[in-house]
């Protein structure tokens, strides 16, 4: 069970060390956290507290948002691919990455198309916060907080369509896997990309209360409403996001 702890509790912890974003499905955090799981890590955990300057922490991790993981005496990382790496290397199994190495390329070009800058998530949140920037009553701490991820109007014209295109590789990849056979985005058994995809899902179509106890007054947020991703967004999707959900992830999401 997720027991958050005051960050001065876990800066000189001597083991792994996360801060997550408190009270909402971050996905690079809600994946970070099951990757821990899945691999029977034990940690301990600090919360990021949504609309606050948290200045310690990026004090501490050298970053202005959550997820930031810290192991041992190892600097404080935060970048998804640092993490997953990470974990890799910490507790080599369950493996997370496939050993055979074009499909290991694969998973994590995959990933990259999920968690990266300028993929799918990073155009999801450009449509996310973009009425923030609309709102006639001034600045807003969700406008700031889109400063902060590199919004532009001129991005923004471009996000749906650039999200829907990610959407489609996804489709296209997990179908030719479902024809295979093989129930997984890369080779035959569970990677990085498919408890990727789970968590991020919740950007388009948040799993229901019982399950992601998201604040009501975002769920609106996270949904998306743009036709363009609606077409792209193909129910193998969801319902691999499902699966995946119900066989590896805590139920509740623990925020």
């Amino acid at each position: 069970m997720l027991e958050y702890r005051s960050f001065d509790e876990i800066v000189n912890h001597p083991g792994l060390r996360i801060v997550l974003v408190q009270g909402m499905p971050s996905p690079w955090g809600q994946a970070a956290k099951t990757f821990f799981e899945i691999k029977g890590l034990d940690y301990v955990a600090a919360p990021w507290t949504v609309f606050e300057p948290n200045d310690p922490i990026r004090a501490w991790g050298a970053a202005d948002s959550a997820p930031i993981v810290a192991w041992r005496d190892e600097r404080p990382i935060h970048s998804w691919l640092d993490i997953l790496l990470l974990v890799e290397r910490i507790k080599p199994s369950p493996a997370l990455l496939p050993s055979e190495v074009m499909l290991r390329a694969q998973a994590i070009g995959l990933s990259n198309e999920i968690c990266g800058r300028g993929g799918l998530a990073w155009n999801r949140r450009l449509q996310m916060v973009q009425p923030a920037f609309a709102d006639e009553a001034g600045p807003n701490p969700v406008a700031t907080m889109g400063l902060k991820y590199g919004y532009a109007d001129e991005e923004v014209a471009h996000a749906g369509e650039r999200v829907a295109k990610s959407l489609r590789a996804l489709t296209t990849q997990l179908k030719a896997q479902y024809a295979a056979g093989n129930p997984y985005f890369v080779g035959d058994q569970l990677s990085a990309v498919d408890i990727y995809w789970t968590a991020f899902g919740n950007f388009f179509d948040p799993l229901p209360s019982p399950h992601c106890p998201m604040p009501d007054d975002f769920r609106p947020t996270f949904t998306a409403s743009d036709p363009v991703v609606l077409e792209a967004l193909d129910p193998i999707l969801l319902e691999h996001r499902d699966r995946i959900f119900k066989e590896h992830f805590r139920d509740p999401m623990e925020l």
